[in-house]
């Protein structure tokens, strides 16, 4: 059953109520960084191919810093890099280093393509200036060949950049037994309906449908990553809402809304819930998987 059958099937027809699935809002605590000893079992099984981005695909911080960066990879290889002055873009790829004896090692090694940042901080007037950076080798850090989950990065071969992983809400404490695989399909909350899938860049596209009447709704489409620390879905700035409405002579009419919306997606116990950073609007429902 290809996708758009999928949204047939499962459309305003789901209306059995929203009061059903607005049982309250999602719990927060304190973000967690992971330590070098933190194992997570969850992807323990699975084998990883040595040119997977997947183990380090999610957010980072700088260890030990008294402001530390914060580095975020996605499922298509890309990255930024936030610090209180400056914003890099550009992407990452595993690369191996030939050694005397015969033998390799491999590495992530992170390419910057250009960025951002702050001039006359310090004045009344800041502003930000935009730099290219040419496909510069920034940084490289040694890769775990048959860890799942990497856990801590430190830099080449002293170690001077060191990240570790890094959870909002405590999630990496709860993330035991959710795979990937475990979010894919079409999922209800009332009148509205998640739709889960694969993209041909390793990443997952969610799209969502909220009907607040029978010819009238929203759509939101994220295209996400998956963190194998939080086990979790997340996308940042490409979120799109489009609005629409059906006319009695079968025609319709859209309007994009926004298309820099953030969200986080996140499966426990079998329920899932859409935490919307730009609007708020997935708080506070909880979805059910739908019978295939």
């Amino acid at each position: 059953m290809n996708r758009r059958t999928l949204w047939k099937t499962f459309r305003p027809a789901l209306a059995v109520g929203l009061a059903a699935c607005l049982v309250g809002g999602i719990a927060g605590a304190e973000p967690v960084l992971a330590t070098d000893g933190h194992a997570v079992s969850a992807q323990a099984g699975k084998a990883v191919r040595k040119g997977s981005l997947q183990p380090i695909a999610g957010i980072w911080r700088e260890a030990g810093a008294t402001a530390p960066q914060t580095l975020t990879i996605y499922a298509d290889g890309a990255y930024t890099l936030v610090s209180p002055d400056r914003k890099a873009f550009g992407k990452v790829r595993v690369t191996a280093e030939k050694h005397p004896d015969g033998s390799k090692s491999l590495w992530y090694s992170f390419y910057e393509d250009g960025g951002v940042t702050l001039e006359d901080k310090d004045t009344a007037s800041p502003w930000y200036a935009a730099f290219k950076s040419a496909n510069e080798l920034w940084a490289a850090f040694p890769k775990t060949e048959k860890a799942a989950t990497q856990t801590d990065m430190r830099s080449g071969h002293d170690g001077a950049i060191h990240f570790v992983r890094y959870a909002e809400n405590n999630y990496a404490a709860t993330s035991e037994g959710v795979q990937a695989d475990d979010y894919l399909g079409v999922w209800g909350c009332g009148r509205c309906t998640a739709v889960i899938s694969r993209e041909t860049s390793g990443g997952y596209l969610v799209e969502v449908q909220w009907a607040s009447s029978a010819a009238e709704g929203s759509r939101w489409t994220y295209h996400c990553t998956y963190d194998n620390f939080g086990a979790l879905l997340f996308s940042d700035d490409n979120g799109t809402r489009t609005d629409y409405t059906y006319t009695e002579k079968g025609t319709s009419t859209n309007k994009k809304i926004y298309n820099d919306g953030s969200s986080t997606f996140v499966l426990r116990e079998g329920v899932l819930t859409w935490q919307d950073k730009k609007e708020n609007s997935g708080t506070p429902l909880e979805f059910m998987k739908s019978p295939q």
